[in-house]
C-alpha cells in the first residue's frame, strides 16, 4: 500500500482508534446482548429500519423528492437516469441513446458532488469520482429519493453525510403472501433500434416467520440483460441560420450490451437485529459514438467495463435508547478503452484500468430522550487503482470520515445539525502525491411548523461541503491535471412546503425553495474528442443562485378513476467568478441551463392507464464564452404511454406498458455534438407469480 506511518498525522491514528474500538464493542459486546429478551416496542422499532425513512418526510430541513414505484410505472423509465429527469434541480448529462453515459448534477455542482447510495450504503468510483447512472436499472426499485444539503436520518453511515446531494436508491425487500415460498417476476422490453432487455428476479423465503417474535431468512437473485443497436437516425447540421445546409445521417458504433445479476440474503434473527448481505456483477461493452462534427461521422474506439461488489448491513438494537449499525463492502471495477487507430507508436491505444475499495462503516445511536437523538458514526475506506501504463503512478488513497450528528423534533420545531471531519492521506508508487486534506464541515438545518401541524413547513438549512479530485481528475493520461485543487461549497437554502388532503379525494403537495450556493476552487470536466477523453479544470469561483418549483397532485373523480398530475421548474443561475479580466466572468459555466422543467399528467381507471410527459430545458452553453456560436438550443422531449395490470389466474399477474418516446421526433443534444434520439418505441411485458 506504501503507506508511510510516520506522516499520518494525530488525528487519522485517533479515529483508527474508534474504528478498532467500534469494532471490538461490536463483537465482543453484540454477541451477548443479540439474543436478549424481546418486546413489543423494538417490534415496532424493525418496521421503521425497514422503510429507514426513505418516504417523504414533510417536516425535514433538507429539500426532499420522492417518486415512489407507483410513479416509476407511470413514468418513461427503462433507468435510473429517466426518472431523476423528472425532478428539480437536476441536470443530467446524456450522450444520447441507452448505451450512453449518463451523468447526473444538482443544483450546478458537479457529479462528484452528489452521492448515491443503494440500499443503505454507498455506491462508489475512485476513478471517476461519479456514477454512471445508466447501470442501474428502475426494476424492482421502492422508492427513489433526491435529498439536497444534507441527510436527514441521522443514523447512516459517515459517507452520507459528505456530499451536497444523495440519490438514495430502496429496492423492494421480499413479502411473502398466501404462505407461498417463492414468489417470481419475469419483465421483457423490447423497443426501437434493437432494443432487448430481459428481466428475471426469484425470491425464496428459507424460514417462515410465524410470529413477530421469530426469525426470518429469504433470498433472492435478480437477473438484467440490456442491449440494443442504437443506430438511431439524426439530423447533421453544417452551419447555422436559416440557410443551414443538413443531412439525415444514422447513429454508428453505439451498440451496448450489458448483464447486471444481483444476489440477496436476509436474515432478521428477531425484532431487534437484522442483517442483509448483497453481492452484484455488472459486465457491459459499448462503442463510443464520436462527436457529429461535420463529416467526421466515423468513430471505433471501444469500452468494456466489470464491476463487482460484495455489502454486509447490520442492525442491532439493545434498547429503545441504543442501537447500532455495521456496513462493509467490497468494490471492484475493471475499465478497458481501446482506440484502434491512435496516432502513436503502438498504432493504438489500449488501456487497462483497475480500481479497488475496501469499505467499513461502524454508527451508533442514542436517544437520550424522545425527541432528541444522538449520533456517531466513522467510515474507513481505502482506493487504490493501478493500469497497463508503463509508469503509471499507481494511487492510492487512505479516508477517514468521521461524524457526530444530533436532531430534536418537537410540535413546532425540527433543528439538526451534525460536524463532519475528513482525513485524506494519499500517496502514489512513481511521482509526487497530492498533499494530504484536513477538513471539518459543519452542517445545520431547521424547520418550522407555525400551525403546529405538518401541512405547512418553513425551512433553513446551511451546509459546508469538501470533495478531493478523483484519480481521473488528477492522474489519467489523457485527462488528468495534478494540479488541481479540491473543491469547497458553502450550500444555503430556505423553502416552503404545503401538504394537504381533502375529503379523501384530493391530495396536493407542493414546495418552493431558493438557494445560494458558493463554490471555490470548482473542478469541470467537458467532453473532447469523444466520451472517454475529457479536459478537467478548476473554475477558481464559481456563484449558484436559482430556484424550484415542485407540485404534485391527485384527484379520485369517483371511486375508479383517478387523475394523477406532477411538475417541477428549476431556475439556475451558475456564474464564473473568478477573473474579473476574463471573457467568461459572471458567465453561465458549460451546460448549466438557465431554465429546466418537466412535468407528467396519467388517468387511472378500471381498464387501463394513460399518461402524458414532458422534460424542457432552455438554453445552455458548450463553452464558458456565453456567445452565439456556443450555445446549445433549447428543447422540449415529450413522451406518451398506455398500460395495465390484469389478474389472469390465481396468484398470477399480467402486466404491459407501451410507450412513444419524443414524439415529436425532435432533433437536440444535451452534450455539444452528441444528438439524441428521435422518437422511439417500447413495450414492456410483465409477468408476475
Amino acid at each position: 500500500m506504501f503507506v508511510n506511518i510516520k506522516e499520518l498525522k494525530i488525528s487519522t491514528l485517533i479515529h483508527w482508534h474508534l474504528g478498532t474500538l467500534l469494532l471490538v464493542f461490536t463483537f465482543l459486546y453484540l454477541p451477548l446482548k443479540i439474543y436478549a429478551q424481546k418486546d413489543s416496542l423494538r417490534r415496532q422499532k424493525l418496521q421503521e429500519v425497514e422503510i429507514v425513512g426513505k418516504e417523504r418526510p414533510i417536516e425535514s430541513s433538507a429539500p426532499i423528492q420522492v417518486i415512489r414505484n407507483q410513479d416509476l410505472k407511470t413514468l418513461p423509465t427503462l433507468q435510473l437516469s429517466d426518472a431523476l429527469k423528472f425532478m428539480s434541480g437536476i441536470v443530467i448529462k446524456d450522450y444520447g441513446g441507452v448505451g450512453g453515459m449518463k451523468t447526473v448534477a444538482v443544483r450546478g455542482l458537479g457529479s462528484q458532488h452528489t452521492g448515491v447510495a443503494y440500499d443503505g450504503i454507498p455506491l462508489s468510483d475512485c476513478q471517476t469520482g461519479q456514477i454512471d447512472l445508466s447501470r442501474i436499472s428502475t426494476d424492482n426499485v421502492k422508492a427513489l429519493s433526491l435529498q439536497i444539503g444534507r441527510e436527514e436520518d441521522i443514523f447512516v453511515p459517515a459517507r452520507l453525510f459528505a456530499c451536497a446531494s444523495l440519490i438514495n436508491i430502496v429496492t423492494e425487500e421480499p413479502k411473502f403472501k398466501d404462505n407461498k415460498p417463492v414468489n417470481l417476476q419475469f419483465a421483457f422490453t423490447g423497443g426501437s433500434f434493437g432494443l432487448i432487455n430481459p428481466y428475471l428476479l426469484i425470491e425464496n423465503r428459507i424460514k417462515k416467520k410465524k410470529n413477530p417474535e421469530d426469525s426470518f431468512y429469504a433470498w433472492s437473485l435478480k437477473i438484467n440483460y440490456l442491449q440494443s443497436k442504437g443506430n438511431y437516425p439524426f439530423d447533421l447540421h453544417y452551419g447555422f441560420g436559416e440557410h443551414d445546409s443538413v443531412s439525415h445521417e444514422r447513429r454508428s458504433n453505439s451498440d451496448v450490451r450489458t448483464l447486471q445479476t444481483e444476489a440477496n440474503f436476509y436474515a432478521y434473527f428477531n425484532p431487534k437485529s437484522k442483517l442483509n448481505f448483497k453481492i452484484y456483477y455488472y459486465w457491459s461493452e459499448r462503442g463510443l459514438p464520436g462527436a457529429t462534427i461535420l463529416y467526421n461521422l466515423e468513430n471505433d474506439q471501444r469500452l468494456s467495463n466489470h464491476n463487482a461488489f460484495g455489502q454486509l448491513h447490520f442492525e442491532h438494537h439493545f434498547s429503545e435508547k441504543v442501537a447500532y449499525q455495521c456496513n462493509a463492502k467490497f468494490n471492484y471495477d475493471q475499465t478497458h478503452y481501446l482506440d484502434p487507430h491512435y496516432h502513436n507508436l503502438e498504432g493504438k491505444l489500449d488501456n487497462t484500468y483497475i480500481q479497488r475499495e475496501y469499505y467499513l462503516s461502524n454508527s451508533v445511536l442514542y436517544k437520550p430522550f424522545r425527541q432528541w437523538h444522538l449520533s456517531l458514526s466513522n467510515d474507513l475506506f481505502y482506493n487504490n487503482m493501478n493500469a497497463n501504463l508503463r509508469d503509471f503512478v499507481e494511487p492510492g488513497r487512505f479516508s477517514c470520515l468521521t461524524v457526530l450528528a444530533s436532531s430534536f423534533t418537537s410540535k413546532y420545531v425540527n433543528f439538526s445539525a451534525n460536524l463532519l471531519h475528513t482525513y485524506v492521506f494519499n500517496h502514489v508508487k512513481y511521482g509526487e502525491a497530492p498533499k494530504n486534506e484536513n477538513h471539518l464541515s459543519p452542517s445545520a438545518g431547521l424547520s418550522i411548523m407555525p400551525l403546529g401541524k405538518h401541512d405547512f413547513i418553513i425551512r433553513l438549512l446551511y451546509k459546508n461541503i469538501f470533495r478531493m479530485p478523483s484519480f481521473n481528475d488528477l492522474y489519467y493520461r489523457e485527462v488528468g491535471n495534478i494540479n488541481l485543487n479540491p473543491e469547497k461549497t458553502n450550500q444555503f437554502n430556505a423553502g416552503l412546503t404545503y401538504e394537504h388532503s381533502w375529503l379523501g379525494r384530493i391530495d396536493l403537495s407542493t414546495s418552493a425553495d431558493v438557494y445560494y450556493n458558493l463554490v471555490k476552487d470548482k473542478i469541470v470536466a467537458i467532453p473532447s474528442r469523444n466520451l472517454f477523453v475529457w479536459s478537467m479544470l478548476n473554475y477558481g469561483k464559481v456563484n449558484i443562485l436559482g430556484c424550484e418549483i415542485n407540485l404534485q397532485f391527485s384527484y379520485r373523480i369517483i371511486k375508479q378513476l383517478k387523475v394523477n398530475l406532477m411538475g417541477s421548474y428549476s431556475y439556475q443561475h451558475a456564474a464564473d467568478m473568478t477573473d474579473p479580466n476574463s471573457k467568461t466572468y459572471g458567465q453561465q459555466i458549460p451546460y448549466t441551463p438557465f431554465h429546466s422543467g418537466s412535468a407528467a399528467i396519467n388517468f387511472e381507471t378500471p381498464w387501463f392507464t394513460v399518461g402524458y410527459a414532458v422534460i424542457a430545458s432552455g438554453i445552455r452553453y458548450a463553452l464558458g464564452q456565453n456567445t452565439p456560436a456556443n450555445q446549445l438550443d433549447p428543447y422540449a422531449d415529450q413522451s406518451i404511454f398506455i398500460g395495465h395490470d390484469f389478474n389472469i389466474k390465481d396468484k398470477v399477474t399480467l402486466g404491459f406498458k407501451a410507450e412513444m418516446l419524443n414524439i415529436a421526433n425532435e432533433q437536440y443534444e444535451i452534450v455539444r455534438n452528441y444528438p439524441m434520439q428521435g422518437r422511439s418505441f417500447r413495450i414492456k411485458l410483465t409477468l408476475r407469480y
